[in-house]
C-alpha cells in the first residue's frame, strides 16, 4: 500500500480516546450519519411540495439532528472514557496534547469531534510513534476513507478560515 501526503493543519479540537488491549482489537466507533441538509433541501425543492411545508420540514430535521446528536454524544462518552486535545491534524495523523500518560506503541482508538453541531465526528484506530511529556503522535493504522475524507476536508476549510484570518490582521 503506498504512503500518501496528506497537508497537516495546527488547530484546536477535542476529542476522545480509549486504549487498545491489541492493535488488532475491534472498533468500537463505526460511524453515524445525520441527514445531509443540502440535500434535503435540494430533494424537498424538487417535489413539488408547498414553500411553507418545506420551511416546517427542514426545521423539524434540524431539531432531530440536534437530539440524536446529544443522545448519541452521551454513548460516544461512555465507550471512550479518556478526554483529548487535538493540537495538530492531518489526513494521516493527528498530535495530542498527552494528558494520559501514552507512551511509544500504544495502540488506541479516537474519536476527533469536528463539528459539535450537527455532530461531525471522525475515528481511527493507531498507533502512538512518538510520545513526550507535553504531546503524542497517532499516526492512523485503520480508518475508514468516509473518515479520512471528513478530516481533509476539515484540514483544507479550516487550513483557508486561517489564511483569510491571517490576510485581515
Amino acid at each position: 500500500m503506498e504512503k500518501r501526503e496528506f497537508a497537516s493543519i495546527s488547530l484546536y479540537l477535542k476529542g476522545r480516546m480509549r486504549l487498545l488491549t491489541d492493535k488488532d482489537e475491534p472498533s468500537r466507533f463505526s460511524g453515524f450519519g445525520l441527514s445531509d441538509s443540502a440535500n434535503d433541501v435540494e430533494e424537498l425543492t424538487n417535489s413539488h411540495t408547498p414553500e411553507a411545508m418545506v420551511s416546517f420540514l427542514l426545521n423539524m430535521n434540524a431539531k432531530l439532528d440536534a437530539i440524536l446528536s446529544h443522545l448519541k454524544h452521551d454513548q460516544l462518552e461512555e465507550d471512550f472514557p479518556n478526554r483529548i486535545e487535538i493540537l495538530e491534524l492531518s489526513g494521516s495523523q493527528v498530535t495530542v496534547r498527552n494528558t494520559n500518560g501514552l507512551s511509544e506503541g500504544a495502540h488506541l482508538e479516537l474519536l476527533i469531534f469536528l463539528s459539535d453541531f450537527p455532530l461531525s465526528v471522525a475515528g481511527a484506530c493507531g498507533k502512538v510513534i512518538k510520545a513526550d511529556p507535553k504531546t503524542a503522535t497517532i499516526e492512523f493504522g485503520r480508518i475508514s476513507a468516509e473518515d479520512r475524507e471528513k478530516i481533509v476536508h476539515h484540514v483544507f476549510v479550516e487550513e483557508r478560515r486561517q489564511i483569510r484570518t491571517q490576510r485581515l490582521a
